[in-house]
């Protein structure tokens, strides 16, 4: 038999406090259904690790400290196309990515015309 009894006592503070006492057998249960629930989520979600680890997001801060530069300098980049950004419910994201390849050298700081 399991039980599972609840007992009210009155605090310190006149708030009233609540001990549960669980029967091993209904703990030793949880425990395992948590572990079940955990497994699955693992499961779920390990082909998207990798997709998540390769593409990192920094938000306007995280760009303007690696680019040494301030919000405004990173917002004129944006404007003329020099570091593209994704912006979800009004915060900017940058691509780690990207930001890196304007550290390098690698992007041109003007849009070239065709």
């Amino acid at each position: 038999m399991t039980y599972v009894n609840s007992f009210y006592f009155r605090g310190l503070n006149d708030a009233d406090m609540e001990i549960t006492v669980l029967d091993i057998q209904i703990l030793k249960a949880l425990h395992r259904e948590v572990k079940e629930v955990s497994k699955l989520i693992e499961e779920i979600t390990t082909p998207y690790k990798a997709l998540q680890q390769a593409t990192k997001w920094l938000d306007q801060q995280e760009a303007c400290q690696l680019l040494n530069i301030s919000k405004r300098t990173l917002q004129t980049y944006r404007a003329k196309g020099i570091l593209g950004a994704t912006q979800i419910n009004r915060k900017t994201y940058f691509r780690l990515s990207e930001v890196e390849l304007l550290m390098q050298g690698e992007r041109p700081l003007k849009k070239q015309k065709k």
